[in-house]
């Protein structure tokens, strides 16, 4: 089973703080009981919400933007990893052994099972290629509709296989992935580094994400260009954060 890993934001991440080297080494170290058994898949730290924008898109209209930062901390994704796992217990057992050099032993982290309730297929590796260019992450954002596990039909599901499809093939849509509701997920609270286990389903439905898309684009114009052509499940009620990713020379170049 794959699991989503969703490091929640903290006003540390919200200000774009640089990591230590002794969480940098921790981390390394959390990551390589996975890694060693080629479980690990991948792992990315999304830029503060200042560098990103929101839209709807409501009843046929235009879409409404609204740019960042948002001020829902809390709620926010700070970073997000995809592993595999035999189990939800295991996936949690892993998370529960976060580093305590994160966010001073208040990290939250949230395990979500991989999979579309639809049937929809995930693909790709967000960190695919080479490339310079940036990359961003689209997330679907939960609604009433989707926390019951809505699946929207094979026309619609056939429109996003096909999107999916001429974007992956095309280059510029690396990864794409859906998520079952909140009620299937975990999460685990840090204090002082103490792990506290919390069963889903979570009342937080606006701010948590249903599905995402990871694009390598020269700008976050491009994106947004996308989102307008995009057959989103939820249609003209789709509520979508699209936030930059950090390049891993970046992340390199902020150690202190």
């Amino acid at each position: 089973m794959r699991f989503l890993i969703v490091r929640k934001a903290d006003t540390d991440s919200e200000a774009g703080a640089s990591p230590s080297r002794d969480l940098v080494d921790a981390m390394a170290e959390h990551l390589d009981t996975l890694a060693a058994d080629g479980r690990f898949l991948a792992g990315e730290g999304l830029k503060p919400s200042r560098d990103g924008v929101r839209i709807h898109f409501a009843d046929g209209r235009k879409p409404v933007m609204v740019d960042g930062p948002f001020p829902e901390t809390k709620e926010l994704v700070a970073g997000f990893s995809i592993i595999e796992a035999d189990s939800m217990e295991q996936a949690v057992a892993w998370v529960s052994g976060w580093p305590a050099e994160d966010a001073h032993g208040g990290a939250e982290v949230e395990v979500r099972p991989l999979g579309c309730p639809g049937g929809l297929s995930g693909f790709g590796n967000p960190a695919e290629g080479d490339s310079e260019l940036p990359r961003y992450m689209v997330m679907l954002k939960a609604n009433e509709r989707s926390e019951t596990d809505f699946d929207p039909g094979p026309d619609v599901l056939g429109k996003m296989m096909e999107a999916n499809k001429a974007g992956h093939e095309a280059g510029f849509l690396i990864a794409g992935f859906g998520l079952s509701s909140s009620r299937h997920a975990k999460r685990v609270r840090f204090s002082k580094g103490h792990a506290t286990v919390m069963d889903g389903p979570f009342a937080e439905i606006k701010e948590m994400v249903a599905g995402f898309w990871v694009l390598r684009v020269a700008s976050l114009d491009e994106v947004i260009a996308w989102t307008q052509t995009y057959p989103f499940p939820d249609g003209d009620d789709a509520r979508l954060e699209i936030r930059p990713l950090y390049a891993m020379r970046e992340l390199l170049a902020t150690l202190s």
